[in-house]
């Protein structure tokens, strides 16, 4: 990948990184995606969850289907009340981790579509007992403070039960060639998407299958809006695009590190919900050989993804996952390289147009 690739890759993932998309709330992701792949051709709609489908069909009309997924949600917050002094209570989307969470920025996107930015209050360590100063704070006990004085200001700008919240971080470069953005889980799997379809689809070589494209809704809450579109597809095979925890940091041991940051797009064996086929993970090992592209196994069995529910519809789907390592994955900020986002695009493009041989191979065996 050249130079002007790899800015082009930049620049859509900080766009997508930096859009507010709650689960439930992926209406500005959506809006995001489908500009983008509109000159592409294709059949888009959006689903009764609120699932984004674009289908590029084959000349042959009975041929293959192939799915390809990445979720557009991020895990946030929703505000759940709103205190006669002002401050907002919240609910978590999504698997947070509660210990973190005092002390951040937060913007909350209103119904009109204007964002308030507040932070998440705790009472000071000055006044606490100390004995409450080693325990963590319970999400009851946790508040945003949007500056309001009173539940009437609160509604006069705009902020209401029911409205979502996301960190306030802005998306940045850090040393070497990562970057520092909430939300890549699963923006990187949005992103190398987009980027395999875009040169994948306009090519002359086109493979001999329908292609779909589902970027799903509500995975940080089950997975549901994956499935819900699967079923209607339909797919013979399918591949799901992540972003994974990377634990290659001091004091994690290797056994219990699921992927390592710089060693390429991992891809899975197994996790928590899903076990996926073992002649399917060869044949995806064989692809990035082939190809010279650097991967890794995630290590089993941690996590879960859209693989879960995909993989069970119908009569059942062969389904493979490669996914970008993230450090710091389900916090504030995430971490990411972009080497690694790029040897994702590039197993995926190769994943795309050689489906049609495991898909061969299995009817054969």
């Amino acid at each position: 990948m050249n130079g002007s690739d790899t800015q082009q890759t930049l620049e859509l993932l900080k766009q997508l990184c930096s859009a507010h998309g709650v689960s439930g709330y992926e209406d500005d992701v959506r809006a995001i995606i489908q500009a983008r792949l509109q000159p592409l051709g294709g059949s888009a709609r959006v689903d009764a969850l609120g699932n984004l489908i674009v289908r590029f069909d084959a000349e042959t009309k009975d041929a293959p289907t192939l799915l390809l997924d990445a979720h557009m949600d991020e895990i946030g917050m929703v505000i759940s009340f709103v205190e006669p002094g002002g401050f907002l209570r919240f609910a978590l989307v999504g698997g947070w981790d509660e210990r973190i969470l005092p002390a951040h920025a937060v913007d909350i996107k209103t119904e009109s579509g204007e964002i308030v930015r507040g932070v998440i209050g705790t009472p000071p360590p000055h006044i606490l007992k100390q004995d409450e100063r080693s325990k963590p704070f319970a999400v009851e006990s946790l508040f945003i403070d949007i500056g309001a004085e009173s539940a009437e200001q609160v509604a006069q700008m705009g902020v209401r039960v029911g409205d979502s919240a996301v960190p306030s971080y802005p998306f940045a470069m850090t040393g070497g060639e990562s970057v520092m953005s909430k939300a890549l889980d699963d923006r990187a799997g949005c992103t190398v998407l987009i980027r395999a379809l875009e040169e994948i689809i306009p090519g002359s070589n086109r493979p001999p299958f329908h292609i779909v494209a589902l970027f799903s809704t509500f995975e940080e809450v089950g997975g549901r809006g994956a499935q819900a579109a699967a079923f209607g597809i339909k797919p013979d095979i399918a591949l799901v695009l992540e972003g994974t925890v990377a634990a290659d940091t001091p004091g994690v041991p290797a056994a219990r590190c699921p992927s390592r940051q710089g060693a390429g797009p991992a891809i899975t064996l197994m996790d928590r919900t899903a076990h996926l086929p073992r002649k399917l993970v060869r044949f995806c090992e064989d692809l990035a050989k082939e190809a010279e592209i650097p991967y890794q196994f995630k290590t089993p069995i941690f996590g879960g993804t859209n693989a879960a529910r995909i993989h069970m519809v119908q009569a059942g789907v062969p389904t493979a996952v490669f996914s970008v390592p993230c450090r710091y994955i389900h916090c504030p900020h995430s971490t990411l390289r972009l080497q690694d986002l790029q040897h994702t695009i590039q197993l995926t493009k190769e994943f795309i147009r050689h489906a049609s041989d495991y898909l061969e191979g299995a009817q054969g065996s």
